[in-house]
């Protein structure tokens, strides 16, 4: 309950956006705010960035920084699999 109350405050606040590690603004869909959003320390999911029309994989990272912890994202673009590739 208070996570989804945390959740809800934040959509609101941040309308589905998050700043990367390197500064660069990326806007997601709500439900894919919400995967972010509940994604485990080091681990990564893969959504699509409307701001940048591209599949792109996020890392949620804790920062410590003046004994203050914050959440940092990591965001690459999403490479597709060699093996997905079709032969010439």
């Amino acid at each position: 309950m208070i996570l989804k109350t945390i959740l809800g405050l934040a959509l609101f606040i941040n309308g589905g956006h998050i700043v990367s590690s390197n500064f660069k603004l990326h806007h997601y869909s709500d439900e894919d705010y919400k995967d972010i959003f509940y994604l485990k320390q080091n681990k990564s999911i893969t959504k699509h960035c409307e701001r940048h029309s591209e599949l792109e994989n996020i890392k949620k990272k804790k920062s410590y920084h003046n004994q203050e912890q914050k959440t940092v994202y990591k965001v690459t673009k999403h490479k597709k699999n060699d093996s997905s590739e079709k032969p010439a």
